[in-house]
């Protein structure tokens, strides 16, 4: 790094040290330095990670000024303290000069997208967002909905795509077929895509191309209501389903389908006198099911 002329450099040492949780309060306790406040929701992360064994070493350091005074690194600290360790080794930096700490953690942070990109994985931003969809869904909680206490980092995103490699098909179906932009916000499509591909692939290859041919059965035929609702909705914009609405609207559509069963206009509330439960996709109907096993 260049420093103007006659600027003594700091005298900076840098060691690995082995921090008991009682160094940890010291350090947390005594320093003189106002630090940034404790974000709970980053403590519990790098704790999780602290006990499942995925902390790695970056070469980020706990950094102190030349005083003594904690400058960076509270919620590592935190973090151990929260974990069932006894102690940890951490990269510890001292003597950096205390207004340093005016830039630190100002630099552009590494989003999941990009992570996915720099392992030669396209689509990077559209698989992050669906992935959180899924991993909202999967825990039972409701896709798209804000506040969710489990926010998925780089490494969890990468590591949910090499688990769920059909995730990357149903994203790149939906990138690559110009149909699905008219239906919505993308990661809504990649989601569906990949729920319904899971239960049923035979049956998800028939309802997501006829949903793109505009391929009616009748009245009442599910994919007609789901088509006609997702392009009203994103040609008018306004007042239009969010994230939430229409990944429920595709999964609605979707166990009509597979019920062999008509419907009327659709719609999916949560607020209201009669709030609407999230849909659970279902793989086939009882219905086919009670046929398949009397055949046998």
């Amino acid at each position: 790094m260049a420093t103007p002329k006659n600027n003594k450099n700091p005298e900076i040492t840098t060691e690995f040290v082995t921090v008991t949780r009682d160094m940890a309060f010291t350090w947390l306790d005594t320093t003189d330095i106002t630090n940034r406040g404790v974000q709970q929701q980053r403590v519990h992360k790098y704790a999780r990670k602290m006990n499942t064994g995925k902390w790695a070493v970056t070469g980020e350091t706990i950094k102190f000024d030349p005083d003594g005074n904690l400058i960076d690194g509270q919620h590592r600290l935190w973090a151990l303290v929260e974990t069932e360790f006894p102690e940890m080794d951490f990269l510890v930096m001292r003597g950096v000069p205390t207004d340093a700490q005016v830039h630190i953690d100002t630099g552009a942070g590494r989003t999941p997208a990009d992570t996915l990109s720099m392992r030669g994985i396209p689509d990077g931003r559209l698989l992050a967002a669906a992935i959180k969809l899924v991993n909202q869904y999967d825990a039972g909680a409701t896709p798209g909905a804000s506040g969710w206490r489990f926010q998925p980092d780089n490494e969890d995103v990468l590591n949910a795509v090499a688990l769920r490699p059909d995730l990357r098909v149903s994203a790149d179906a939906v990138a690559s077929e110009p149909g699905y932009k008219a239906f919505g916000k993308p990661s809504s499509m990649v989601f569906a895509h990949f729920v319904t591909h899971s239960l049923n692939p035979m049956m998800a290859a028939i309802f997501w191309r006829r949903l793109l041919e505009a391929d009616y059965q009748g009245q009442g035929d599910p994919i007609m209501r789901l088509r006609e609702r997702l392009l009203i909705s994103k040609a008018t914009r306004r007042g239009g389903p969010n994230t939430t609405a229409i990944c429920a609207m595709i999964l609605k559509a979707w166990n009509a389908f597979i019920r062999g069963r008509s419907i009327g206009p659709l719609h999916w509330g949560q607020n209201g006198e009669r709030p609407e439960k999230f849909p659970k996709a279902i793989a086939r109907s009882r219905t086919a099911t009670k046929n398949i096993k009397e055949a046998i």
